[in-house]
């Protein structure tokens, strides 16, 4: 009995492990530690074809929190990770400043992407680790600044 119990645990310990390598190699992250500091867009769509951004897309990463600048309201969101997606209970918090269309325009896919519970990634990329939002609204990676 001893035995068995002792097995079976073993092998829920590997599978478990397992589960957990699988999850690193596709670089789905589990917390927002790994990706502290700030990171700037270098590519990204939406998945309707067009382009939301005319403007690189500065991103913070403090704590829990998300700040996001495209030049001209001030955007933030505090939010956790769960199954390697953002959760904000607030969604996206910003100043209310009439800014060009193509601005409002980024600012308001941001904060879909937020709003639909972005999935989180790190990967490697040929400029290096590249930190990505990816929603039905669309997909965004960032390099570290």
């Amino acid at each position: 009995m001893v035995v068995a119990l002792v097995a079976g645990g073993s092998l829920y310990a590997v599978r478990l492990a397992q589960e957990r390598a699988a999850d690193r190699s596709a670089g789905w992250l589990h917390s927002l530690d790994e990706v502290q500091g700030v990171w700037v867009s270098r590519t990204g769509f939406t998945y309707d074809g067009s382009t939301p951004w005319t403007r690189p897309v500065t991103v913070t990463v403090d704590g829990d929190e998300l700040r996001f600048d495209v030049g001209c309201n001030r955007m933030s969101a505090t939010v956790t990770v769960e199954d390697h997606r953002l959760r904000s209970e607030q969604g996206v918090v910003t100043t209310e400043i009439g800014c060009p269309p193509d601005v409002a325009a980024t600012e308001a896919w941001l904060m879909a992407l937020v709003a639909d519970r972005a999935q989180v990634q790190l990967k490697g990329s040929t400029q290096g680790p590249m930190f990505s939002l990816d929603t039905n609204a669309g997909w965004i990676g960032f390099l570290r600044r």
